[in-house]
């Protein structure tokens, strides 16, 4: 298989058009044509379908496409990480793999940061990863360049910074009946919650960060894995929802919300930010951690 097939369709892919796909590798429409012709020979599938004006890709094409993006990201990457990178004039393209929750705090200010200092190269910050081991191999594979949890790796080969920590809060709706003004551990537990369904640390969120003794039971009225749907449902029913501080100071007062202090001590949760040791002296790279460190969240 020819590299240069590979690379053609994955902008193509990319670009959702042969024009613009062939603008971004420099050759002329035909050659991006002429290319694709002899994927579709070599796969016997059509790749793309006309749609409107535009073309979109077929089912065989977006399987293709995810299995070989990341070996395709290595081998075009790995030469481009032994020259000095030029965030000016760079097309290339880093994967962040985070978690939707973490994303509302970094991305918007990362995108403007890319904008303004490394405008040509792409983020795809869409990937997720639950599970720990998942994490490990996709760094490992450099099928993505870093990723953003709230537990870090602690194998060997694996380097991680802590970007910043968040206070957490307890969200009820302004209707609430019950809980007014104040919050009490009796209220506290009495109450039935939004639990998110991400564990830490094999446990509940809030339970991996109470101080001291355990959390009893509370009582469980819905589980989601976003706290944006969660927010939003603690403002329609009588469900308290605990949250950051920092995305329930950013909607609380569109969704009709009062923010309460736990009622009782705990550890503020940790965001980090988490590489493979083969990537330490990627300039790119290096690039892309500074990046992130200078997208971090000021409170709201």
């Amino acid at each position: 298989m020819d590299l240069n097939l590979l690379k053609t369709f994955d902008a193509v892919m990319k670009s959702k058009s042969v024009n613009a796909a062939a603008e971004a590798l420099n050759v002329t429409a035909p050659a991006v044509s002429h290319a694709l012709n002899r994927l579709r020979d070599q796969y016997q599938d059509a790749l793309f379908i006309r749609q409107g004006r535009g073309i979109t890709p077929t089912s065989f094409a977006l399987e293709l496409h995810s299995e070989i993006q990341g070996p395709l990201n290595l081998l075009i990457n790995g030469s481009k990480s032994r020259l000095a990178f030029e965030p000016k004039n760079s097309q290339r393209t880093f994967r962040i793999s985070s978690h939707k929750d973490i994303d509302l705090l970094m991305v918007p200010t990362l995108v403007k940061y890319k904008e303004q200092h490394a405008p040509n190269i792409t983020i795809d910050a869409d990937i997720e990863h639950l599970n720990e081991q998942d994490r490990q191999n996709a760094l490992r594979n450099r099928s993505v360049d870093v990723i953003l949890a709230t537990v870090p790796l602690t194998d060997h080969g694996y380097i991680n910074h802590v970007l910043f920590e968040q206070e957490l809060v307890v969200t009820a709706s302004k209707n609430h009946p019950r809980v007014k003004d104040i919050l009490t551990m009796e209220d506290f537990m009495n109450e039935s919650h939004l639990m998110w369904k991400t564990q830490r640390l094999n446990t509940n969120t809030l339970d991996s960060l109470v101080i001291e003794n355990n959390l009893p039971e509370r009582k469980v009225a819905y589980r989601t894995g976003s706290t944006t749907t969660a927010l939003m449902l603690a403002s329609e029913t009588d469900w308290l929802c605990v949250t950051s501080r920092w995305h329930a100071i950013k909607v609380a007062e569109s969704f009709g919300l009062n923010i309460f202090p736990v009622p009782f001590e705990t550890n503020k949760i940790p965001v980090y930010m988490t590489w493979h040791q083969t990537q330490k002296n990627d300039t790119g790279h290096q690039w892309l951690r500074e990046a992130i460190i200078n997208s971090v969240p000021k409170k709201p």
